[in-house]
């Protein structure tokens, strides 16, 4: 049940968008089907084993190691980031 809700959970990003800092207001009206489509994109070319490992890796490891290990960084959310990105909306975080 727990490596059914950490992997549906991985897939679960919502950027934080500026609609005011775009280029033109056509951007904007936008947002939602191009996020639609970053998240597909990024779905099919991330593996879901490993975002699934790194979130162990973050979450359970670096604990006991006492994060002194750098944390391991999700492909899925910085797919989604670049692609909005590249399609013209200020993505904050």
């Amino acid at each position: 049940m727990l490596l059914i809700i950490l992997l549906l959970g991985s897939c679960t990003y919502k950027p934080v968008v500026d609609h005011r800092g775009n280029k033109g207001t056509e951007v904007a009206y936008r947002y939602n089907d191009d996020l639609q489509t970053c998240k597909s994109i990024a779905k099919e070319n991330t593996n879901s084993i490993i975002e699934f490992t790194k979130i162990g890796y973050n979450w359970y490891l670096r604990p006991q190691l006492l994060w002194l290990p750098d944390k391991a960084e999700y492909s899925y959310k910085a797919m989604v980031q670049d692609c909005l990105q590249q399609r013209g909306h200020s993505v904050l975080k």
